[in-house]
């Protein structure tokens, strides 16, 4: 059965042959062997691209499967420049995240939407905040920006707070210079809102989520790490 699929990362396998990591509609992440996708005659030449919407299908068990069809969905996007950087690191934290064979229709949206949102032009940094926080969600790991978890106290916009990703904010004694990694309640509530309008909240935000996908990955790391500057 065909399946709605985008491709996250596609490397070369063995001689004529590509290697690719897809996020489905259906069965969330699946890897493929393209066999002979490399070669000069194969149908599937320059079509098992990322950022291109496809019909998938494949044959086999196990963690790696072979792609046996493959048509494009009419849905490309041809991103350049800083919009690619930024398109390959929504690809690699959502191939970073996501589990092996564990369908989540909403994350394929939320994919789906996040590159209709850079290629029609939107704010890039308002965004990537936007869907680091959303793909988290969807993927069981939803941010308690609002509260601490084990205490229930609420986060106050005057106060500055330490926040983890699982156990949320805790408020610490103010001072005139907070600690580089305290952020400020305003800004927790702003980002639980979606709402961007700060550049200080966009800034604090940026600092929060690299921590926090830090934290999560742990040594797995990101690839796109050294480019975090530009996004």
């Amino acid at each position: 059965m065909q399946q709605k699929a985008y491709i996250l990362h596609a490397r070369s396998y063995l001689d004529d042959s590509l290697l690719l990591t897809c996020l489905c509609a259906e069965s969330g992440r699946v890897m493929l062997v393209a066999k002979r996708a490399r070669l000069a005659k194969s149908p599937w030449r320059g079509l098992l691209q990322p950022f291109q919407g496809l019909w998938l299908d494949w044959r086999g068990r196990g963690q790696v499967m072979t792609l046996t069809q493959a048509e494009g969905q009419g849905l490309t996007y041809f991103f350049r420049g800083k919009l690619l950087i930024v398109a390959l690191y929504v690809n690699e934290l959502t191939e970073r995240l996501i589990q092996k064979a564990d369908p989540e229709p909403h994350l394929f949206q939320l994919y789906g939407s996040v590159l209709a949102d850079l290629n029609a032009g939107a704010p890039v940094e308002n965004t990537l905040r936007s869907f680091e926080l959303d793909l988290l969600s969807c993927l069981g790991y939803a941010l308690p920006l609002t509260y601490h978890v084990a205490s229930g106290e609420a986060v106050l916009e005057q106060y500055y707070y330490a926040f983890h990703w699982q156990q949320g904010a805790t408020r610490m004694v103010a001072e005139l210079r907070p600690h580089p990694h305290w952020i400020s309640g305003r800004s927790l509530l702003a980002m639980a809102a979606r709402n961007w309008q700060s550049v200080e909240t966009l800034a604090e935000a940026k600092k929060l989520m690299r921590l926090i996908f830090k934290d999560i990955l742990e040594k797995r790391g990101l690839q796109s790490h050294d480019v975090f500057a530009l996004i």
